[in-house]
């Protein structure tokens, strides 16, 4: 659009006297800037009835001996608003994560208010334009009229012709001065409609930069994050979103519906080199969530998750809820292989030949899931240096009514509370299926026969969930007990939680086999899958982690609460004092220099949370990542490793 030729009258020539001066733009117009001097041209006009035509043909293209008439100067300005930029819905304002995201955006919005009001400037007055030769075209057959009914005698046929067309051209130019008045008037609503959406749109951003600037400096957020809070006294929590992945920002998002909640700025802090750039709230104070595990109150990653997202380690745990489960390490069978591929085994009958699959050992949603007929052809689909686990397809599954394979999604909300003394495990009651494309046969082991990946429908109206339901929550409970109880699941010092998900497969007997679970698991809004989404879920879960008042948790079901062990005693902080009831109006907080003294230096930040300690390179224990450790130099020691999620999970 910045290129087009296009006439923009800077100001309506008034046509209504013996002289009049128009100002136009000729040539290249760029509607993002002002015209310059040299692009504007300056008349003075003879009367009106001689000037009209060569105003009108030196603007609109006119050469030589034929000037443009007013009716095709009105059809001309119609063409030009064709051409012009046009008033498209203003910008919408975004959440911002940090303070110079807000400042970006408020420029951003506050320039394209303007650039609005230039582009609505320039329609309304090429639309005025076009009112005016309207008028002149009214002017001209009214004109026409008076010199016919002078001219022309009474009563002839030639005279009744011409008097006839000479009316017809005037109802057809009336029509015109309506329709260009319409159009002048609908032109200014829509211009004055995008101005006030395009400010309420920068009101929304500076509103956000004051909520920004009142969460900064808010006495209730420290950088110590043993210091007692009293929640009841709490009028606003702080959500911030440090970018480690996962579910952090979703979670953020969702508890950001509440009225009490708002957001806490984010700020670089420090840069690996493997795993780039990281973040932490502005400040590094401990914020009420963030998926910063380090500065949040509430960890969204449980320790030890990677025993249930191994499916190695899984089979370790609970192998009498799985199929039987085979490992390859580096090509090479790891312990027991299938006894199928035993020296001198027979060969397996016919009727009982199944599929086999070959996994990756730590990734999950069926991203590496390959498919084979007999267990001796696993090891040709292994990679050198890589762990598999292998497994058998189970006899008789439970197919969908028309034949097609379907393995049932769980969702699960793992709740660990403060020094790991208990956890408790709920279950989703509306669940979903996936179910393959095509239907199953042991013999085809194409992915889109064998492979089910994609949440196709609601497990709700499914006829065998009403069975099944408490079968896969037996199954579950027991898998986190076994894990807590081997100390497999570890507790934390703040309150952690996790949504993940189960996938259970059926036989035609009823029997549930779990497959594998996944952390962090697919999960969608209502603005990018506005038919099928999982809102319900995610806020029936944060209001049981996070309660309040609206909260709406009824579609969790707790499974079990299974005791924990506590934390290990060199791992448990120095015992806090009581947190203190609701202080009275004026009286002073706690100093943040005490607070810190009564507790030992955690996580990887050094002992004096506070200072800008270098930060060093160290693998996270928990998830084999490469993450970071803090080196308290001035006590001269190390702190002990915290474990989080992976950066980008």
């Amino acid at each position: 659009d910045r290129s087009r030729v296009a006439l923009i009258p800077r100001r309506l020539p008034p046509f209504s006297g013996p002289f009049f001066r128009a100002v136009m733009v000729v040539g290249h117009m760029d509607p993002y800037r002002p015209s310059t001097r040299s692009e504007m041209v300056d008349m003075r006009m003879p009367p009106v009835r001689e000037a009209v035509p060569a105003v009108v043909g030196a603007a609109l293209g006119a050469t030589g001996k034929q000037p443009i008439r007013p009716k095709d100067a009105f059809d001309k300005c119609s063409a030009l608003i064709a051409q012009m930029p046009t008033l498209d819905t203003p910008v919408k304002h975004k959440l911002s994560w940090s303070i110079q995201e807000a400042l970006d955006q408020h420029a951003s919005l506050t320039k394209h208010k303007q650039v609005l009001a230039e582009i609505g400037q320039n329609r309304i007055q090429v639309r005025q334009t076009q009112l005016s030769f309207a008028e002149l075209e009214v002017d001209e057959a009214l004109a026409l009229a008076k010199s016919h009914n002078k001219k022309a005698p009474h009563g002839e046929d030639d005279d009744l012709a011409s008097t006839a067309s000479l009316a017809a051209h005037i109802r057809e130019v009336t029509n015109d001065l309506k329709l260009a008045s319409r159009l002048l008037k609908l032109e200014e609503s829509v211009v004055q409609n995008r101005l006030a959406l395009a400010e309420v749109e920068v009101e929304k951003s500076r509103q956000e930069m004051k909520r920004l600037k009142d969460a900064i400096d808010d006495p209730a957020l420290s950088t110590d994050p043993a210091r007692p809070v009293n929640a009841a006294s709490r009028r606003v929590f702080y959500c911030c979103n440090c970018k480690v992945g996962g579910h952090g920002q979703r979670f953020s998002e969702y508890l950001l519906e509440r009225p009490d909640w708002e957001v806490f700025p984010e700020q670089k802090w420090f840069t690996d080199e493997k795993s780039g750039q990281f973040y932490c709230p502005l400040g590094k104070k401990v914020v009420d969530f963030t998926d910063e595990t380090q500065f949040s109150r509430y960890s969204m990653y449980i320790k030890g998750r990677i025993w249930l997202e191994e499916k190695t380690r899984m089979w370790d745990l609970v192998p009498e809820l799985m199929p039987p489960t085979y490992v390859i390490r580096d090509q090479k069978w790891d312990g027991r292989m299938p006894p199928e591929c035993e020296p001198g085994a027979p060969p397996v009958p016919d009727g009982e030949v199944m599929p086999w699959f070959v996994k990756e050992a730590d990734r999950n949603w069926g991203t590496s899931v390959r498919c084979c007929q007999y267990a001796h052809q696993c090891m040709s689909l292994a990679e050198p240096g890589a762990t598999y686990v292998v497994q058998k397809h189970i006899p008789n599954p439970l197919c969908m009514d028309d034949g097609r394979k379907a393995h049932i999604k769980f969702y699960v909300l793992l709740i660990g509370e403060p020094m790991g003394i208990s956890w408790s495990v709920y279950s989703f009651r509306e669940g979903y299926l996936s179910i393959s494309p095509n239907p199953w046969s042991p013999k085809d082991c194409s992915k889109e026969t064998q492979v089910t990946i994609i949440r196709t429908q609601r497990i709700g109206s499914w006829r065998h969930w009403k069975p099944v339901y408490p079968v896969c929550q037996k199954a579950v409970g027991t898998v986190i007990q076994k894990a807590v109880e081997q100390n497999k699941l570890e507790g934390r010092v703040q309150k952690q939680f996790e949504i993940l998900s189960a996938d259970f497969i059926l036989d035609n007997d009823m029997n549930a086999y779990m497959l594998e679970f996944n952390m962090s698991p697919v999960l969608k809004d209502p603005k990018d899958s506005p038919d099928v989404h999982d809102a319900d879920m995610i806020r029936g879960g944060l209001s049981i982690v996070f309660p309040w008042e609206g909260g709406d948790p009824d579609k969790w079901d707790l499974i079990c609460e299974v005791p924990g062990k506590g934390l290990p005693e060199d791992k448990a902080p120095a015992p806090a004092p009581a947190v203190p009831a609701a202080a009275p109006a004026g009286a002073a907080e706690p100093s943040e220099s005490q607070a810190i003294q009564q507790s030992p230096a955690r996580g990887r930040e050094p002992a004096n949370p506070s200072s800008d300690a270098e930060v060093q390179p160290s693998i996270d224990v928990d998830t084999g990542t490469d993450r970071a450790k803090a080196q308290a130099k001035a006590a001269g020691s190390e702190v002990e490793e915290v474990a989080s999620a992976p950066h980008g999970s």
